[in-house]
């Protein structure tokens, strides 16, 4: 019901996740981030928890792959979620159950993890990771990017109606945007994007 991309700008030193969905309000059970240790998400039969499940595992110790292979052990309805986590560091995991929507999947690439469950079919992941690859420039806008492509390949196979943005320093969170309800959430998105004037870079004294 749901496409997902989490990523980091290891140039500008930021990470971030972005998602779109048929569903109300997708950034508020979705995507989650702990600035000092990474983004994850929770998704399909959304279990909300798992987020910070996963970013406390990372803050302990755990890589993303070992945070993700724990979910089992933590929840009984592991079947129906679909999960991902990516820390400053090492590369991304999710983790697709096996009771999800046709079509699911994952894929990872460079500084970056795709999820998707009840898309119109694989080449939505593929359009993403595509997107990502051949992106620059600000961190936020390419992310928007990435979601975009996932729309114009198929998307979520029930339509649209929300999306969210959500981006990190190693000290705080920079960007906060969400489009709970709305014919074109991507468009509106992107336009609130404009509207925040929110440079994403980190301040050279902070570097």
């Amino acid at each position: 019901m749901t496409f997902t991309v989490l990523a980091r700008d290891t140039r500008r030193g930021l990470i971030g996740a972005a998602t779109a969905s048929r569903s109300l309000a997708v950034g508020a059970s979705v995507i989650a981030v702990d600035p000092a240790v990474g983004v994850a998400a929770s998704q399909a039969w959304t279990n909300r928890a798992l987020r910070g499940r996963l970013l406390t595992a990372m803050r302990e110790g755990s890589t993303a792959a070992e945070a993700v292979a724990s979910v089992p052990s933590w929840d009984d309805g592991h079947a129906l979620r679909q999960v991902a986590a990516l820390a400053w560091d090492a590369p991304g995991a999710a983790r697709s159950g096996e009771s999800i929507t046709a079509w699911a999947g994952q894929a990872t690439a460079t500084d970056a993890v795709f999820v998707g469950n009840l898309l119109t079919g694989p080449e939505v992941l593929e359009a993403m990771n595509d997107a990502w690859v051949r992106g620059e420039g600000d961190f936020a806008d390419r992310l928007i990017e990435v979601l975009r492509a996932g729309e114009a390949a198929g998307g979520d196979a029930r339509g649209r109606q929300s999306c969210a943005l959500l981006i990190a320093s190693p000290e705080d969170t920079v960007l906060d945007l969400r489009v709970d309800d709305h014919d074109e959430p991507l468009a509106e998105l992107a336009r609130l994007r404009t509207l925040s004037m929110i440079p994403v870079e980190i301040p050279s004294a902070a570097r």
